[in-house]
């Protein structure tokens, strides 16, 4: 074959345009970036195998990735995530995460933590901690503590405390301390008040006392008699003092009978630990109805 080379001495002559077919039976190029790297995206496919892929954009729809190692997401929507580690995570939006170590959640909600190990939470609202140890607690609004050990509470008011075994309370307002050891006591502000009522008490002939007071932790205390009547009889009382309960000295008497809508302070001259009051008509038979009313003072 004269003048015709069998043979073609350039290969960039043999290069070839490979084509695909679309969904209309269409033929179209497979086009390619400056590297050679193939620019066509699947649409409603599947890729089984991915090493070293970088997918910036899209959506990728799948229903479980198997595995995915040294790998980034930066996106996810709707997914569960069963093993693995998680090395970051930039937001959660209404997820669960069943198991978290070493992570610092920096703002969001959470919901609920199951269990949190020498971590740090620094804002909590609504929550519920049913165990474990908080080292340290800034600002506690409208919650309980069941138990504290080794804490200083700085600020805030504390509705009730249970036990306190070693420590110190600077300042208690309107508290009731049943038992246990006050070291030192500053000041007390305001003093006890003990009022004992005893209304429509009919007299008779003898002295009938009430119900004895134990006046031992008290500084100040009478007995207020005030005679309602009806009718123009007169009342006569006496406060008695004991200090067994059992034996009981006259120490006040009323001077002159309580008259019909007249009243007579009692105050006692001397200390036992109990005392009480006894009331009677100041004529045999002429009956008539006092109101009796102990007022004390703590010391």
């Amino acid at each position: 074959m004269p003048n015709f080379s069998s043979f073609n001495p350039n290969p960039d002559n043999l290069r070839t345009l490979i084509f695909g077919q679309d969904g209309t039976q269409t033929a179209r190029a497979v086009a390619t970036d400056t590297e050679g790297r193939i620019l066509n995206i699947i649409m409603d496919g599947t890729i089984t195998s991915i090493s070293g892929v970088t997918i910036s954009g899209g959506t990728v729809s799948v229903g479980a990735i198997d595995n995915l190692l040294n790998g980034t997401i930066t996106s996810v929507m709707g997914a569960t995530i069963t093993a693995g580690t998680l090395t970051a995570v930039t937001n959660l939006l209404n997820g669960t995460i069943t198991s978290v170590m070493g992570a610092t959640i920096t703002a969001g909600t959470l919901s609920a933590v199951t269990n949190l190990l020498d971590g740090t939470i620094t804002s909590v609202m609504g929550a519920t901690i049913t165990a474990g140890t908080l080292s340290a607690v800034t600002n506690l609004l409208d919650g309980t503590i069941t138990s504290v050990m080794g804490a200083t509470i700085t600020a805030g008011t504390l509705s009730a405390v249970t036990n306190l075994l070693d420590g110190t309370i600077t300042s208690v307002m309107g508290a009731t301390i049943t038992a246990g050891t006050l070291s030192s006591v500053t000041s007390i502000s305001q003093k006890t008040f003990v009022e004992q009522a005893n209304s429509a008490l009919v007299t008779d002939d003898t002295f009938t006392p009430l119900s004895a007071v134990t006046t031992s932790v008290l500084g100040t205390y009478s007995f207020f008699v005030y005679n309602r009547g009806p009718g123009a009889n007169n009342a006569d009382a006496r406060v008695e003092i004991s200090a067994d309960g059992s034996n009981w000295y006259t120490d006040v008497v009323s001077t002159t009978g309580i008259a019909v809508g007249s009243v007579d302070v009692l105050v006692p001259q001397r200390f036992l630990k109990y005392t009480r009051l006894a009331y009677r008509s100041s004529a045999a038979g002429n009956a008539t109805t006092v109101d009796v009313f102990f007022n004390g003072q703590g010391t």
